[in-house]
């Protein structure tokens, strides 16, 4: 029974891999498959990206070029080699992780193209509202408490985690939203990640949201432990903060992860700000940037500093 059970798994990735060829063709796009049988005996390395597709933007004659890590399920997650690789490519291509689960950005993608070669993201016009409500802190609170509230169900939790924070189809998530009394014009993929956050990280550190512990701080402490080595590395934190839109998310995805591995927390409000005003206020945001580096390096310095037992 168990070999049969595990049978299908392959199929389905293969048949996921398929259909997104197979679309992509349909729509135009030149495409190089790295686990194709002919071209997997060129591959020297580990973690490049699955798939590489051209197509030529008919309306202005440029050429674009993006890549794709292709995944059969949100319970398999990229390998070090290959996150290396799409942080790499990031900053010169627009790069995905597509699961069958994000059919809705796949098709949009392939269908539309990206709007610019160097990115998969444009500000958002100055007129565009605010989407951050006026009890913005209110709501963070009560978020994350009623995640980490015994009345929520082990299920629910596990859904929330479970979700794709991009296009959000856990039904506890729009009820927390629901009661939150959010103004109609919020972006959802935003409070998608900040949920989906909230959530992993109260899955393993009991508490999430710790108002006394910045966010930087924690980014260098880790869950506390003083070591000479921070937890993320400084290379880590100029490409998180240099990032903007798609990938900015992608990367908080996995640092949420990290965290809560190792049963961290911080100040929620103070990411959620970030996330929020990411786009919308770059002022806003590039304060949140520097408040964030600014805690990161006092930590820092802190690590550096003898303690009395050194002394002694």
């Amino acid at each position: 029974m168990s070999e049969a059970q595990t049978q299908p798994e392959p199929i389905r990735e293969r048949s996921f891999n398929d259909e997104v060829i197979n679309t992509a063709q349909r729509h135009g796009w030149r495409t190089f498959h790295l686990r194709d049988k002919d071209s997997i005996h060129i591959v020297r390395g580990r973690g490049f990206p699955d798939l590489v597709m051209f197509r030529k933007n008919q309306a202005t004659d440029n050429i674009q070029l993006i890549v794709a890590e292709l995944k059969r399920g949100y319970g398999v997650e990229p390998t070090e080699e290959q996150e290396e690789w799409l942080e790499a490519l990031s900053h010169h291509l627009p790069t995905y992780t597509w699961r069958p689960e994000n059919w809705g950005e796949i098709d949009d993608v392939l269908q539309n193209g990206v709007a610019d070669h160097s990115s998969t993201w444009e500000p958002a016009s100055e007129s565009r509202s605010m989407p951050i409500p006026t009890n913005f802190r209110d709501i963070i609170t009560n978020i994350v408490e009623a995640i980490e509230a015994k009345e929520m169900t082990t299920g629910e939790k596990a859904s929330l985690r479970r979700m794709d924070p991009s296009n959000p189809d856990s039904a506890i998530f729009w009820k927390l939203i629901s009661q939150q009394g959010m103004p109609r014009n919020l972006d959802v993929g935003k409070w998608g990640l900040i949920t989906n956050g909230m959530a992993l990280m109260a899955h393993t550190a009991g508490l999430a949201h710790n108002p006394r512990h910045p966010v930087g701080q924690t980014l260098y402490e880790g869950n506390g432990d003083r070591t000479a080595r921070a937890f993320y590395s400084d290379e880590r934190l100029s490409t998180l903060l240099a990032a903007r839109g798609p990938t900015l998310h992608r990367l908080l995805g996995r640092l949420f992860r990290m965290l809560a591995n190792e049963r961290c927390t911080f100040n929620w409000r103070e990411m959620a700000w970030f996330i929020l005003n990411e786009g919308y206020n770059e002022e806003e945001a590039d304060k949140a940037r520097i408040a964030i580096a600014r805690a990161y390096y006092r930590a820092e310095r802190r690590s550096a500093q003898p303690t009395e037992s050194d002394d002694e």
